[in-house]
């Protein structure tokens, strides 16, 4: 039943278009998770996030993301692959609500810092940008983690834009 739910989210969510300023967080298979993040981005920009992804197997996760920011939003859909339980390989497509969409791909990693904290960090890149990421997760009990994260995205014709975002996620 479960696998039935999450295919049928997962459908939806591929045929609606629902960035990867998400966390890079420890799924395990069957494990789901939807969060929200805000980063306060330089320009006088704000950027807010919803995602969902879920492992769909040992070594799969997949995810999608909207991310709005003043005056234009992003989508983005991705696979991540586990090369090792700390270690992602990333692939995805972005598609902006102002200039179409552009296949990005990338790598992450994450690591146990503490018993509650685990750090992450990850790049992804395409023909027009490239993203960085790194930040702190604070997991309050099983299923709900706090976030603070930086992240930065430079145009390759335009402005960098970074900042010092934060978030909640729950995982079910």
């Amino acid at each position: 039943m479960k696998k039935k739910i999450l295919t049928m989210l997962a459908g939806t969510m591929l045929a609606t278009s629902v960035s990867f300023a998400a966390p890079i967080t420890d799924l395990q298979q069957g494990q789901t998770s939807i969060g929200y993040n805000h980063y306060n981005l330089s320009h006088d920009m704000d950027d807010d996030s919803f995602y969902l992804e879920s492992a769909v197997s040992n070594k799969f996760i997949l995810g999608a993301e909207r991310n709005s920011y003043d005056g234009f939003h992003s989508t983005d859909i991705y696979a991540q692959y586990k090369l090792d339980p700390n270690i992602r390989l990333i692939v995805g497509n972005r598609d902006y609500s102002f200039d179409g969409s552009k296949m990005f791909y990338g790598i992450g990693g994450v690591a146990n810092l503490a018993p509650k904290l685990d750090g992450y960090a990850g790049v992804t890149t395409s023909s027009v940008f490239t993203e960085w990421q790194t930040g702190l997760n604070y997991k309050l009990d099983n299923q709900l983690a706090l976030h603070l994260g930086y992240k930065s995205t430079n145009y390759d014709d335009g402005p960098t834009d970074d900042g010092i975002g934060f978030g909640a996620s729950y995982k079910f």
